[in-house]
């Protein structure tokens, strides 16, 4: 089983690189990929502490991760088509040029 410490470094390794990626980037896609990586870590940490608070083998944690996966995938693949839509419209998604995009 793997230790509790583990699975905060990686939550908060995954925080870090979220928040740099919101930091740096322009694009509006990276920026929601980004916001979806900092709601995907603090769901595997709080999964992690699921599976530590109850007893060894306790399917709960699994049953919490793999609906939130399954959640996050839609949410991706909704992301994906809403990019699709925009790109054949001819629109830019860089965050500088948002207030031009008029619906």
């Amino acid at each position: 089983m793997i230790m509790l410490q583990y699975i905060v470094a990686m939550c908060i390794v995954l925080l870090g690189i979220a928040l740099a990626a919101i930091a740096t980037e322009r694009n509006l896609i990276v920026i929601l990929l980004a916001i979806e990586l900092i709601f995907l870590a603090s769901t595997i940490l709080i999964v992690g502490f699921l599976s530590y608070s109850y007893a060894v083998g306790a399917p709960l944690g699994i049953f919490a991760l793999l609906s939130v996966w399954a959640v996050a995938s839609i949410e991706i693949i909704t992301l994906v088509a809403f990019y699709i839509f925009i790109k054949t419209k001819g629109y830019s998604f860089d965050v500088s040029e948002l207030s031009k995009m008029k619906w």
